[in-house]
């Protein structure tokens, strides 16, 4: 395996744990424990132990994704990725299938909704890979027609269903739904 030269989140908040399990040891020390531990190409400086050290709060208010990556990244339009978070989590619940390309052209249509003008990203599927990791959605496949309803369509003819249905006596009335 080639000796890597930079530190995931998670290798950043075990050489602060090993700093806190041996306080006495010095930064230089501590840089080539980390070396030597995580078989980096080269000893990290004392200014990144030093930096390492200082945000060791935000290494341990960390999750899992967070800690596996080698650097944060900021979210550049959080209002829009929680907008969108929120339409997949409510597609989801209501057992919508979703695409890649249909999560792509809402996000976009929200985009345009929040006006954010030139500052829009592109929605490529980079960016839906990362979206979807930074929300821990999956893929997941439907067989069959699980997921094939059209719901807008449902939601906007129930009103005529119901009236039509009106004039029938409820042991007329029958499911037809597929088990």
């Amino acid at each position: 395996m080639k000796p890597s030269s930079s530190l995931s989140n998670d290798q950043k908040l075990k050489i602060c744990h090993h700093k806190i399990a041996n306080p006495s040891i010095k930064q230089s020390a501590l840089a080539n424990w980390a070396m030597q531990e995580f078989k980096l190409s080269k000893v990290p400086t004392q200014g990144t132990i030093s930096n390492i050290l200082a945000k060791r709060q935000q290494y341990e208010s960390m999750d899992s994704t967070e800690l596996t990556s080698k650097r944060q990244r900021a979210v550049k339009h959080p209002e829009l990725d929680n907008v969108l978070a929120n339409w997949v989590l409510q597609c989801q619940a209501r057992r919508v299938a979703l695409s890649g390309d249909l999560i792509k052209e809402k996000a976009c249509q929200f985009a345009t909704q929040l006006e954010l003008g030139e500052r829009t990203p592109e929605f490529s599927n980079g960016w839906l890979a990362k979206f979807n990791i930074r929300h821990g959605f999956k893929a997941q496949k439907s067989y069959g027609e699980s997921g094939s309803a059209d719901l807008d369509a449902i939601d906007r003819n129930m009103p005529t269903i119901k009236e039509k249905l009106q004039s029938y006596s409820l042991q007329d009335i029958y499911n037809m739904d597929e088990t």
